[in-house]
């Protein structure tokens, strides 16, 4: 790639030394740094007045939330890529799922709560209307 602009060397832009002078005293110049000016807060009290900083503040939150989710979400695909945590993670649920099955066959937990609930439901005492005198 070429550019038509010159490049010069920092050091080749001073003059020579000849050329440069030099103070023996030094004089302190006060200067105000004003950050904002009449018109700066005129403009922004006109923006409070219509509301515009407050949608001003919700879209810039918007934005920053929702590039917080992207940045998470990325990493999240990056570490998985890089650990295999989704798959792991699956092993480990397949594992206790097949563990769960035998601990239910061989204490037939489902059986027994289904029974129960059944008996339950059928003992329960229905509501008593109340009877009124007519």
């Amino acid at each position: 790639m070429t550019t038509t602009l010159p490049w010069h060397h920092p050091l080749l832009l001073l003059p020579p030394k000849s050329q440069q002078v030099t103070f023996a005293t030094r004089r302190h110049v006060s200067t105000q740094t004003q950050a904002f000016r009449r018109s700066d807060l005129d403009g922004f009290a006109k923006k409070v007045a219509s509301g515009e900083v407050w949608k001003d503040a919700w879209r810039s939150a918007n934005d920053g939330f929702e590039q917080l989710v992207y940045d998470a979400k990325k990493a999240a695909e990056r570490i998985d890529r890089q650990y295999s945590v989704s798959r792991r993670v699956s092993e480990v649920a397949q594992t206790a799922k097949y563990k769960a099955r035998e601990l239910d066959r061989e204490y037939e937990i489902g059986q027994k709560w289904k029974s129960f609930s059944l008996d339950f439901s059928r003992n329960l005492p229905g509501q008593k209307q109340k009877r009124t005198l007519e």
